[in-house]
């Protein structure tokens, strides 16, 4: 069952106790939870994970009219994201690790440049020390371009064929996605062994393609710019790429548009969604980059309450604006 978290659709995985780490999943363009379904089970026993969809997705609503047409733009999906980060830590006292593929990668780091800054529509009253987003790992990240990409005009591909299938699926003689040329046919410029993927898992994107209404806007405000904040990014960041990525080839990706200090992996025998390719990696390298992050975030949450200690003892000293003119 999902929940509504600032307008996104957030579900809960695994049963990991109140102290483990929270880990927020966020899909890329046109996907859902099947983006993460070789991945999670490995992670859901000592990470408290959410499954998020982004709106327009999956079962998140899209976003609505008042909202204006720059929505679903990586920017403002990124400040949802960073909203719902500084609720989560608010409730639980502890800042979030972000984990997002593709699109959802650009709005992890978009999220994690916003943090620290005040956001008016922020919850009212003192935002807790420290910061909300605890570090980043970005899967074939979006935004990190000079211009945006066309996708590869290779196989069908994108939402016109996942809406064929959806329609076309129940009157046809045989279900081609079982079948491993079906498989390559829809997969082969998103994953570098497509025959290899589970038959569920390729009927679940699939599908998760053909029903999401922000499809289009997404894709549109995918084209509408570049991530340019990587100076902004203040925690730690591990951004992989896969060496037989047909959208996003590691050629196309400009390591001077992410964060400066980030950790650049480029992965063999992985293609578009590393976490399908190589899910043990993935989730290996969640683990790792949690735990060093984890680190990082407690020592600036430390700094940031000793900088509060400071600043009342500083307005008590010097009368702390009371008594007479």
């Amino acid at each position: 069952m999902s929940a509504l978290l600032e307008g996104l659709a957030v579900r809960e995985v695994g049963s990991a106790g109140p102290d483990a780490p929270r880990v927020l999943l966020v899909h890329g363009l046109g996907g859902a939870a099947s983006t993460w379904s070789l991945v999670a089970p490995a992670l859901a026993h000592d990470h408290r994970l959410l499954l998020v969809d982004l709106p327009g997705h999956g079962d998140s609503p899209p976003p609505g009219p008042a909202e204006g047409p720059g929505a679903m733009r990586a920017a403002e999906l990124g400040r949802r994201l960073r909203r719902a980060a500084v609720r989560l830590r608010a409730a639980e006292g502890s800042a979030v690790h972000l984990v997002g593929h593709s699109l959802g990668g650009w709005v992890c780091l978009e999220a994690a440049a916003a943090d620290g800054a005040r956001d008016p529509d922020d919850l009212p009253g003192p935002v807790p020390p420290g910061p909300a987003v605890a570090g980043v790992v970005a899967l074939a990240p979006a935004g990190l371009w000079a211009s945006p990409r066309r996708r590869p005009p290779l196989l069908p591909t994108g939402q016109r064929f996942a809406r064929w299938y959806a329609n076309a699926a129940p009157h046809l003689p045989f279900d081609p996605l079982p079948t491993r040329w079906g498989r390559t046919l829809a997969f082969a410029a998103t994953s570098a062994a497509p025959r290899e993927l589970p038959a569920a898992l390729a009927r679940e994107a699939v599908l998760s393609v053909a029903s999401a209404a922000g499809y289009a806007a997404a894709d549109a405000g995918l084209a509408a710019g570049a991530f340019t904040r990587g100076a902004d990014v203040r925690v730690p960041v591990v951004v992989v790429a896969g060496r037989r990525d047909r959208v996003l080839p590691p050629s196309h990706l400009l390591r001077a548009s992410a964060p400066p200090h980030a950790r650049w992996l480029e992965w063999d025998r992985c293609g578009h969604v590393p976490a399908w390719d190589r899910p043990a990696d993935v989730a290996e390298l969640v683990r790792e980059h949690v735990r060093t992050a984890g680190r990082g975030a407690e020592r600036g949450a430390e700094r940031g309450a000793e900088r509060t200690r400071e600043g009342g003892a500083d307005r008590t000293a010097s009368g702390g604006g009371a008594g007479p003119a």
